[in-house]
Parts: C-alpha cells; sequence; structure tokens
C-alpha cells in the first residue's frame, strides 16, 4: 500500500510516498519560509504518475501558515480522491523519533513543547517563552525524525473525516494577546 505524507508545520516542507511503510520518493525543503509557492512544485514530484491509497498529514503545531497549507491540501486531497486520512501532530512526529517523553522546537520566539506518556498519548501541548525551557531539562529539541517510526505509528491511528481534520494552534497571535 502506499501512503502519501505531508509535512509544512514550520519552514520545512517534507513531502514523502511510502510503500508497504518504507520511503520510496522523499523531497524536502530545509529552512525557506516561502511555503506556499514551494509546496505544489515538490508535492506534484513526489506523486506524478503515482497511485496512492491514504494520506498523513502533520497537523502542527507550528507556523499558522504552514500548519494551514499543509492540513488544507491533505483535506482536498483526501476529500476529492476519496482517500482515507490521518493526523500525527508535529511533537508526536518528535517524540516517536526520539523516544522522548517531553519535546519542544524553536520559531525563534518561543518553543512548542509536548509532553508524552510511556505510549506517546499526549498529556500537554504548549508553547513557552525561550527562557523557559529550561525548565524542562530533559526535553529534546534537536530530533531526526525518523519517518519509518512515524508511519508505523500512524498504523494504530484511526482514519479522520476530511472535514474534520484541524490544525493544532497552541500559540497566541497577537490579538489574542
Amino acid at each position: 500500500m502506499k501512503t502519501l505524507f505531508i509535512d509544512t508545520h514550520l519552514w520545512n516542507i517534507c513531502i514523502i510516498l511510502f510503500q508497504d511503510g518504507k520511503v520510496i520518493k522523499k523531497e524536502e525543503i530545509i529552512d525557506k519560509k516561502n511555503n506556499s509557492e514551494l509546496l505544489f512544485p515538490i508535492l506534484t514530484k513526489v506523486i506524478d504518475n503515482e497511485e496512492y491509497e491514504e494520506i498523513i498529514v502533520v497537523n502542527g503545531p507550528g507556523s499558522f501558515t504552514g500548519v494551514r497549507l499543509g492540513v488544507i491540501i491533505a483535506k482536498t486531497l483526501a476529500y476529492t480522491q476519496q482517500k482515507p486520512i490521518k493526523v500525527i501532530s508535529s511533537l508526536e512526529c518528535m517524540a516517536i523519533s526520539s523516544g522522548g517523553k517531553e519535546v519542544a522546537f524553536s520559531d525563534n520566539n518561543g518553543y512548542y513543547l509536548g509532553l508524552f506518556d510511556d505510549n506517546f498519548k499526549v498529556i500537554e501541548y504548549k508553547y513557552i517563552a525561550n527562557d523557559e525551557i529550561i525548565n524542562y531539562p530533559d526535553a529534546k529539541v534537536k530530533v531526526d525524525l525518523d519517518y519509518e517510526k512515524i508511519y508505523n505509528f500512524c498504523l494504530t491511528k484511526k482514519n479522520v473525516n476530511p472535514h474534520l481534520v484541524n490544525p493544532i494552534y497552541i500559540k497566541k497571535i497577537g490579538v489574542e494577546k
């Protein structure tokens, strides 16, 4: 079975095509802030002439625009092509890849922090100030994602109605502050 994986949660874009849990195509753009211009050409390159049976999308937290872009595209593909869709958070991806119960990543203004139990079930997501990360000495902040582990973890997740796939926003925007 082929699975399309879409991750646009921060400044990176990662589009993967799995076959039976193994990466067969992968395109990444690292540290660019113009995801909206780059996403379609990369997506097209990965899925060109390929059939896939399901979609996995990273639904945040992260960049408001980045998360929204990936989720909207995944929902549209799932709905229009009648493909099952599953969601996983960016912090779950880090926890699964590292085996850590506390994981965090920075957007340069603060940290997105995820706290998990032994089965990688979310205990809490929160956004903290840069100087607060010292309160979480066990938090893994540099994690190389293991996409095959992430894929295998997603096998335990249930499909979601595309209309019910929503981004995870935990950082307050200026107006909310």
